[in-house]
Formats: structure tokens, C-alpha cells, sequence
């Protein structure tokens, strides 16, 4: 670190939030990578959604060819299969969580010796103007403190791209509204057929079912979403859509957490510095 008229300059202060950058930014991609290996893979994307609904088709017709036999049942599906996944995602992302807090904590280690050092040469040498040099250091404190910040609010953007899980979701409503659509109206078009009458008879019952056919629509979904292959698949995504939740809140917690004693950083560490040339 390079000094100057008795005091830290500007590249000392550049090479301390180098260091910590480089020490976050390694930090942060190693564990980027390592939630994604997680998370990417197991997403229930439109893909998937299509293979388990053509598995699902096959089951149906003979249920000799399917390769998972808990794919017969909803609820034997969410217990063999999904729930015990979703427990190996929650339980790997932590554990990746974890490493990275402590790679940061060692950042933040780094940091704060070196800027204790830059306050200890400050004290020992405040020059003829110790009030300048005091706003210069509690200047250069700030600035550090305010990128340390920063990087503390990238970890945030740890989770991969979501966009995959909210295609397959969108899709999967999409085409439950779909199939409801169609299933009510081959109902309104039967029931038009057998309701027979003159044109008048078939304007009136036609202008019933228009009304309420919202609702059909609504309750049909509803009887859908509850039978194969749509429980399958709505199984498949809440599950997917409760892990990255929660890894989301894990990921917040542990930033909050991470800057808490950060926030107090600049404050002890003046304090430091006016109990070393009091």
C-alpha cells in the first residue's frame, strides 16, 4: 500500500476493494455454479411438463410401460419422487449458502484488518492537519464501506435464471384453460343437440350457457387439475416453485445477516482511530 504525506492515498484504498472484489466475484461465481448445477437440471421446465405428459398418456394405456411405477399415482409420485427431490435441492442449496457466507466472512476479515491497519498509520500520523486527516480517512472508510455494500447486494442474485420455471407454469395454465375450453364446449354443443327446438329455443339456451360459461370453464379446471396428468405436473411445479422460494429467503436471510456487522464497520472504525490520538 502506497503512503503520502503522512497518510493512505487514494491507491491504497483502490487496492484493499480490489482485493475484496476479486475475493467476492470468485466467491459469488463458484457459487453460482454450484446452484445451478443444483437447481437448473431439476427444473420442471416445458420440456419436462411434455415428456411427463406423454409418460403419463402411455401409462394410461397400459400401465405395463411405465419406467417409474410411482408415476401410476399422484400422491405415490409426490412421495417417491418429488418431495424426496425437492429435500436434496433444499438441502444442497443450503449447504452452498453456508460455504459462501464463509468465504465472505473471511472477505470481510481481510477487509476490515486492512482498513484497521489504514486507520492504525492515519492515527500514528496524522500530519499537521489532524482534522483533514480525519475526514480524508472517514472519506476513504465511507467508500469502502458503501462498495463492500454493493457487493454484499449481488449475492442476492445468487438462484439461476427463473424464467424456464414461470414459461413452464404459464404453459401448464395455459393449456389447463385449454383443455376446460374445449371439454365445456363439447358440453354446450351436446347439450345444444339434444335440447333440440326451434331457433328461438336454441338462442335462448345458447345465451344460458354463455353466461355461465366462465364458470363451467372454472369448475371443469378444477376437476382437471385434480386427475392425471395435470396433478402430476402441478405437483411437479409447487414443489419447484416452494424450493426456490425458500431458497430465496434463505439467500436474504444470509445477506442480512452478512450486513449487519458491516453497517457498523465505519462507525468502530473511527472510534478506533479517536481513541488512538486521543
Amino acid at each position: 500500500m502506497c503512503r503520502a504525506a503522512g497518510r493512505w492515498v487514494d491507491e491504497s484504498m483502490t487496492e484493499v476493494e480490489l482485493s475484496v472484489a476479486v475475493e467476492f466475484r470468485t466467491a459469488m461465481a463458484d457459487a453460482r455454479a454450484r446452484v445451478a448445477s443444483l437447481l437448473e437440471p431439476a427444473c420442471p421446465n416445458v420440456a419436462f411438463l411434455n415428456a411427463l405428459r406423454a409418460e403419463l398418456a402411455n401409462a394410461s394405456a397400459d400401465a405395463t410401460s411405465v419406467p417409474y411405477p410411482e408415476l401410476l399415482d399422484p400422491d405415490t409420485y409426490w412421495k417417491a419422487s418429488v418431495n424426496p427431490q425437492a429435500k436434496v435441492l433444499r438441502h444442497g442449496v443450503i449447504g452452498v449458502i453456508e460455504w459462501l457466507q464463509d468465504r465472505v466472512i473471511e472477505t470481510m476479515e481481510l477487509a476490515e484488518t486492512e482498513l484497521k491497519q489504514i486507520v492504525d498509520f492515519s492515527a500514528a500520523n496524522p500530519g499537521p492537519n489532524m482534522h483533514a486527516t480525519r475526514t480524508e480517512l472517514r472519506n476513504r472508510i465511507t467508500q469502502l464501506c458503501d462498495s463492500l455494500h454493493q457487493q454484499m447486494a449481488e449475492l442476492l442474485d445468487l438462484l439461476p435464471d427463473r424464467v424456464p420455471l414461470d414459461e413452464a407454469r404459464a404453459a401448464n395454465n395455459a393449456a389447463l384453460t385449454r383443455r376446460a375450453t374445449v371439454d365445456v364446449e363439447g358440453l354446450e354443443n351436446a347439450y345444444l343437440r339434444e335440447a333440440g327446438g326451434d331457433d328461438a329455443h336454441q338462442t335462448y339456451a345458447a345465451e344460458q350457457w354463455s353466461e355461465t360459461f366462465a364458470d363451467r370453464v372454472a369448475h371443469r379446471q378444477a376437476l382437471l387439475a385434480g386427475a392425471s396428468p395435470w396433478r402430476h405436473q402441478e405437483l411437479a411445479l409447487i414443489s419447484y416453485e416452494s424450493t426456490w422460494q425458500e431458497s430465496e429467503s434463505l439467500v436474504d436471510a444470509a445477506v442480512t445477516r452478512l450486513q449487519a456487522p458491516l453497517s457498523m464497520m465505519q462507525q468502530l472504525l473511527m472510534e478506533r482511530f479517536d481513541e488512538l490520538v486521543s
